[in-house]
């Protein structure tokens, strides 16, 4: 039973303790003597648990009201493994579920039995096509679901809903420091050539990160939203490139896509985790030029010392990318707290649109579906700064070809505006 029994635990840690679902498992891997093979199911199981884990609490908490904590997460595996993953002894799984059940309630097996004959999870006093409903289906917050189809419709909203119970598309980001596009698809064939220079998709076997294009670093997994911006951001590392960011992300990779060398760059980290991370990627790749500070979006004036010809700010969104990339986002996710994180956004774009120079770019990129973080911001910034005019600006949706949930917009000061 100690495969049932160390996924009932992690899974309690990621609900009740509100741990990351990655720091969950390595934290107890690491304290508990598991193959590799036994960490690939234990993983698979909790995963599958929290894919699943709105419409499958609703219907546990249905059959067993008084439900605690403990309890809930040893019936989601029992349950996860019995419908989904299939790996572990059932028997095993069953039993665990049982510990925690009363004796004058329902046993597990009888709960389970008519789930095992097709019973539908979605219990049947949801109204079909509601909120709820896509809610359970879909393992996605109802107040997302709201805001998405007030901002974008149902179709649109759907289709998000869709290819975010999938996985994404592998897409990568070729380093053409090191290899041409031309050279890139003629040597490797199972690689998807796109219509933008520099980007690929993997169809390979196997996952991405085994194959010889990853271990010589040859391409890299990347949206291509990063290239986009910094393509129509006339990026220029001699003319003066900075960069406000407030979390951790994989700009890096695509500045060592593009330049031999990234020196001088100015990089504002907007909170510890971002400065750590940063460091920690520079210091990885051996890249001793580039200058970063940590420091609040207020004080971008003190670390940038002359006005850039390019300044790229990436603030703290809702980051709904990751309901896509991650199994426990949707426990992360708060909508209450959507206000204070659009007012910080519109106040690290006002400071940092006062660093750029005339005719030089403004860059905004935010990992998220949510028209209030994007087109709203973008459109209240170009009221309230008549010297700026907007180049271009572009949602992704994870229904559309390169998958993901991004917006970026580009800027100019001065020239067109």
């Amino acid at each position: 039973m100690a495969g049932p029994l160390l996924a009932k635990d992690i899974l309690k840690r990621i609900v009740v303790e509100n741990v990351p679902f990655s720091l969950a498992l390595k934290q107890a891997f690491k304290h508990n003597d598991v193959s590799k093979e036994d960490r690939q199911l234990v993983s698979a199981v909790v995963g599958c648990a929290l894919r699943h884990y709105i419409v499958m609490e609703r219907v546990l908490k249905t059959a067993y009201p008084e439900l605690e904590s403990e309890a809930l997460t040893a019936l989601l595996i029992a349950f996860s493994n019995a419908l989904f993953i299939k790996k572990f002894n059932q028997d095993e799984c069953n039993t665990l579920a049982q510990s925690f059940i009363k004796a004058d309630d329902t046993p597990f097996d009888n709960f389970l039995s008519p789930y095992l004959e097709d019973k539908k999870l979605v219990p049947e006093d949801v109204e079909v096509g509601s909120f709820e409903f896509l809610s359970c289906r879909y393992n996605a917050p109802a107040s997302i679901i709201k805001m998405w189809n007030k901002q974008f419709g149902q179709i649109t909203t759907s289709r998000i809903l869709k290819a975010n119970s999938k996985p994404a598309p592998t897409v990568l980001r070729i380093n053409n420091v090191k290899i041409s596009d031309e050279d890139f698809f003629n040597q490797y064939p199972e690689y998807e050539k796109t219509d933008i220079p520099g980007i690929a998709i993997y169809n390979g076997e196997g996952r991405f990160k085994n194959s010889a294009v990853a271990e010589q670093q040859i391409a890299a997994a990347l949206s291509p939203i990063y290239k986009f911006a910094l393509d129509k951001g006339d990026t220029d590392l001699l003319r003066g490139f900075a960069v406000y960011s407030e979390y951790q992300n994989d700009l890096l990779i695509e500045l060592m896509s593009r330049f031999e060398n990234i020196n001088n760059i100015e990089y504002v980290a907007g909170s510890y985790g971002a400065f750590i991370s940063t460091k920690n990627s520079l210091s990885k790749a051996n890249i001793k030029g580039v200058n970063v500070y940590e420091a609040a979006s207020s004080s971008i004036v003190t670390c940038i010392s002359k006005p850039v010809h390019t300044f790229l700010v990436m603030p703290e969104s809702s980051r709904l990318n990751l309901l896509q990339v991650l199994p426990d986002y949707f426990l992360r996710f708060d909508i209450q707290k959507l206000d204070e994180l659009i007012a910080n956004q519109i106040k690290a774009l006002n400071e940092a649109s006062n660093q750029v120079e005339d005719g030089g770019y403004l860059l905004y990129m935010v990992d998220t579906i949510s028209k209030k973080e994007t087109t709203g911001i973008i459109n209240d910034f170009l009221r309230d700064h008549s010297n700026f005019s907007l180049v271009e600006d572009k949602q992704f949706f994870p229904y559309k070809k390169f998958g993901g949930s991004y917006y970026f917009a580009v800027l100019q000061k001065g020239a067109n505006a």
